[in-house]
């Protein structure tokens, strides 16, 4: 069974209300839709360990503060969402840790058709800092970025509507928990992203175009070429493969 407080849609950063606990969605929500029962007790960012038994899995995702607890706490197995955080919790802790990546959204493998004018999005958190991005982008770009999706299927359907995907972030660039999705999301509809390069996104090294400045988006590097390279390696993150990991933990789990 997975374990996991439920998404809630209110504001935050803004008034702009979105979507909260995505996270939930994506590792709770879609892998038990998909999968149906999961019998490994898996636990998505609990705010503490007092329910958790040994032997049972803790998602860590971006949850700083659990750390502390899962060093006193060896038993307790581990799930890490990339390879920067898989490392990075290895050095920090002594208990078993096992790498699962995100899926992306395009479950259906839906594949992009491009506009005549190449539109420009962006996903994420709306903030006043991104909405300044945003607002300089546009005075350079076609661009339309969205912030208030509710489900996949209201994803799907801006991905199909965008060209190319643009993602800002104002963080620490070797930030362990910052992760890929987002540029595998758009990959797995072959759509390119734009990026500033993160140690998180090593996986994907070669399948977004890394930028340090708005003026760095250049739209003559889209091809079909490399828009085909992407919409192939996004298959490795499609659902029907992430979710083995979760089969194989199932498959572990000793006769009572």
């Amino acid at each position: 069974m997975i374990h996991a407080r439920p998404t809630f849609w209110g504001t935050g950063y803004t008034k702009d209300e979105h979507l909260h606990r995505v996270s939930t969605r994506i590792r709770a929500e879609e892998v038990t839709e998909y999968l149906g029962e999961v019998k490994t007790e898996i636990w998505i960012k609990p705010r503490h360990l007092t329910n958790v038994k040994d032997g049972e899995y803790v998602d860590v995702l971006d949850d700083l503060e659990v750390i502390p607890e899962l060093k006193k706490r060896p038993k307790v197995k581990v799930i890490a969402m990339s390879l920067v955080h898989k490392e990075y919790l290895e050095k920090e802790l002594p208990n078993e840790i096992t790498l699962i990546y995100h899926h992306h959204i395009n479950f259906e493998r839906a594949r992009h058709i491009p506009n005549k004018e190449l539109l420009g999005g962006m996903v994420g958190t709306p903030s006043k800092q991104i909405y300044k991005v945003v607002a300089d982008i546009k005075k350079l770009f076609n661009f339309e970025p969205y912030f208030n999706y509710k489900n996949r299927e209201d994803m799907i359907a801006y991905y199909k509507k965008i060209d190319y995907l643009v993602i800002w972030d104002f963080g620490k660039k070797d930030c362990y928990y910052r992760h890929p999705t987002k540029i595998m999301n758009a990959a797995s509809f072959g759509i390119p992203t734009f990026a500033i390069p993160l140690d998180g996104y090593r996986e994907v090294e070669g399948f977004y175009f890394p930028i340090e400045k708005i003026e760095d988006i250049d739209l003559t590097k889209i091809t079909p070429e490399f828009c085909d390279k992407i919409y192939k390696e996004a298959e490795k993150y499609h659902i029907s493969n992430t979710t083995k990991a979760y089969e194989r933990l199932d498959d572990n789990i000793p006769d009572s």
